[in-house]
C-alpha cells in the first residue's frame, strides 16, 4: 500500500508540473483581471483627477438585471444553449470515439477526418473559412434554402409531437439537426479525449464480460461508460467553456456598451453576472459528474 501511494503521489506531481503554465496564467493574469473587472463594475471612472475608480455601489448590477431590456433575454437564451448543446456535443463525441476505437480498415484516416474540424476552427483558418464563404456567395445560397430548411424542421417537430415525444427533447433533436455542422466542428478535441480514455480500458475486461454472456449493449453501459466518466467530466467542462465562448451576441453587446456608449460599469457588471452564471453551471455539472463517478467506482 505504501508503494502504491508513493506511485500515486509521483504521478500526481507529474500532473501538477504539466499544469504549471495554467496555474501561472490563472494567478497572474486571470484573477487580477477578474478583480479589476469587478472593481470597474462597482465604481465610476474619474478622469478629472487622474484615471482612478471611485466606488459607487452595486446599482449597475440592479440595472443590468431589472432595467436593461436586452441583457436578461440574452442570458436566458445562452443558458438554454448550454443546457441543450453541451449534452448533444458530449453524446456525439462519445459515439464517434466509440466507433473510431473499433478495428477496421482506414481507421487512421477516419480519425484524421474527424479531427480536421478542430484545425479548421482555429485562428486564421477559421477567419479564412468564413471570409471565403462570404465572398463565394454562400450566404445567398443559404438564404435561398432557409424556407425549405425551416419547413423541414417544422415537419420534424410535428412528427415528434404526433408520437407524444417530450417537447424539451424535441427542441434538443431539432436544434442538433439544424446545427450539425457546428456540433461536428466543436467535437474534435472531445473525440480525441474520449478515444484516449477508451484505449486505456483493458481489452481483457471486455473478453471476460463477453464470456459471462454480456451483450454489446451491456458492455457499453456496465464497462465502457463507468470507466470513462472522468473523461466525460473533463470534456463537459471544456465543452461548456467552448459553448459559452461562442456567445458572440453577449460579448458584442457588452463591448458596445463599454466602448461606444461609455457605460463601463454596466458592461463590466454584465460580464461579472455572465461569468458567475457560467461558474455556477460548471459547478453543478462537476457535482453531478462527481456523484456519477463515485457511483461507478462503488
Amino acid at each position: 500500500m505504501k508503494k502504491k501511494s508513493l506511485l500515486f503521489e509521483k504521478r500526481a506531481r507529474y500532473g501538477y508540473i504539466f499544469i504549471i503554465p495554467l496555474i501561472i496564467g490563472v494567478c497572474f493574469i486571470f484573477i487580477p483581471n477578474l478583480i479589476q473587472t469587478f472593481l470597474y463594475s462597482v465604481g465610476t471612472i474619474d478622469t478629472q483627477n487622474g484615471f482612478k475608480v471611485v466606488f459607487s455601489g452595486f446599482s449597475k448590477y440592479k440595472e443590468a438585471v431589472r432595467s436593461d431590456p436586452n441583457f436578461m433575454p440574452m442570458m436566458v437564451s445562452n443558458m438554454k444553449t448550454w443546457v441543450i448543446n453541451v449534452p448533444v456535443i458530449l453524446i456525439y463525441s462519445l459515439l464517434i470515439a466509440t466507433m473510431l476505437n473499433q478495428k477496421f480498415k482506414g481507421r487512421v484516416i477516419a480519425r484524421v477526418i474527424f479531427f480536421i474540424p478542430v484545425i479548421l476552427s482555429v485562428g486564421a483558418l477559421a477567419s479564412t473559412d468564413s471570409t471565403a464563404m462570404y465572398y463565394s456567395g454562400a450566404g445567398q445560397s443559404i438564404e435561398n434554402t432557409v424556407g425549405s430548411s425551416a419547413t423541414a424542421f417544422t415537419d420534424m417537430s410535428v412528427l415528434l409531437a404526433s408520437i407524444n415525444f417530450p417537447k424539451f427533447l424535441t427542441d434538443i433533436v431539432v436544434n442538433a439537426v439544424s446545427n450539425i455542422y457546428e456540433i461536428a466542428r466543436s467535437s474534435g478535441l472531445q473525440i480525441f479525449i474520449f478515444l484516449a480514455g477508451l484505449q486505456e480500458i483493458p481489452y481483457s475486461v471486455y473478453e471476460a464480460a463477453a464470456i459471462e454472456g454480456c451483450s454489446s449493449w451491456e458492455l457499453f453501459w456496465k464497462i465502457t461508460l463507468p470507466m470513462i466518466t472522468p473523461h466525460i467530466a473533463v470534456n463537459a467542462v471544456y465543452t461548456i467553456s467552448l459553448v459559452a465562448d461562442s456567445a458572440d451576441g453577449m460579448f458584442w453587446y457588452t463591448n458596445v456598451l463599454a466602448f461606444s456608449e461609455n457605460q463601463y460599469a454596466l458592461a463590466n457588471a454584465m460580464n461579472i453576472i455572465y461569468l458567475s452564471a457560467l461558474a455556477i453551471f460548471v459547478a453543478i455539472v462537476l457535482l453531478l459528474m462527481k456523484k456519477i463517478v463515485s457511483n461507478a467506482n462503488g
